[in-house]
């Protein structure tokens, strides 16, 4: 069975938590097919201090990007 390709990604941005503190973690769905262009989108969206934690976790599909009402481009907290 083939899998359909991702038309946008849940991208995770994790800030390390301070003293000792438990880390936190943003979501976010993305309607951008590329990873890597997801991620810096989200960047530039969040205006994220560091590319370094932010990581695309899941692949949306058409589907799911249809549900969300995501137009193409889109950056918008999960």
């Amino acid at each position: 069975m083939d899998k359909a390709s991702p038309a946008g990604w849940v991208i995770q941005i994790m800030t390390p938590g301070h003293a000792g503190a438990a880390p936190t973690f943003r979501y976010f769905n993305v309607a951008i097919v590329d990873a890597k262009i997801a991620v810096e989108a989200t960047v530039e969206h969040v205006t994220a201090k560091s590319a370094a934690n932010v990581s695309p976790v899941r692949p949306l599909s058409a589907q799911e990007i249809a549900v969300l009402r995501l137009k193409a481009g889109a950056v918008k907290p999960a």
